[in-house]
């Protein structure tokens, strides 16, 4: 009996790795069905979300002026905000169907007290383009900034030509 209770022993060992194997088999067939759904969620737009952030519309807005561009009758207005930009930072250019409003600015703040030295950089920069409804007379265009505010004044034309307005 001793020969038969180790046979029996025996099958019952050869019996554990294959049940053992049979529930590995499993759990890797359910990790597989595990990886096979969150694959169809990402395929499908379940996009994990972005750990960095875009900028927002109102940082955006700080990049380039708000504009106002009037149809006056035999001219085009355009007011453009650019408050503290001084006018000789200012580069207006209008051609055919389009206005460009370009400008940097650059301050400088140094402090300096006993061994510390602080220097701040301030720089700004910003480009603009608009596309105008009707050609324009560049030559008779003219532009000036009052109060943070840049006045652009477009007289229509039957044919327009790129030109340089000198800010005032």
């Amino acid at each position: 009996m001793a020969k038969g209770k180790k046979k029996s022993k025996e099958k019952a060992l050869a019996k554990a790795p294959r049940q053992a194997e049979g529930g590995l088999l499993t759990t890797l067939e359910q990790q597989m069905a595990d990886l096979e759904r969150r694959f169809d969620r990402l395929l499908q737009g379940g996009w994990p979300p972005l750990s960095w952030e875009l900028p927002t519309f109102s940082e955006l807005e700080r990049q380039a002026p708000r504009v106002d561009l009037l149809d006056k009758g035999k001219k085009l207005v355009v007011r453009a905000e650019i408050p503290g930009v001084k006018k000789e930072d200012v580069d207006v250019t209008v051609s055919d169907h389009s206005l460009t409003i370009r400008a940097a600015t650059r301050q400088e703040k140094k402090t300096e007290k006993d061994n510390y030295l602080q220097r701040e950089i301030v720089t700004s920069s910003f480009v603009r383009t608009l596309p105008l409804p009707e050609a324009v007379d560049g030559s008779r265009a003219k532009a000036k900034v009052k109060n943070g505010i840049l006045h652009i004044v477009l007289p229509k034309a039957e044919k327009g030509t790129q030109q340089s307005i000198k800010v005032k």
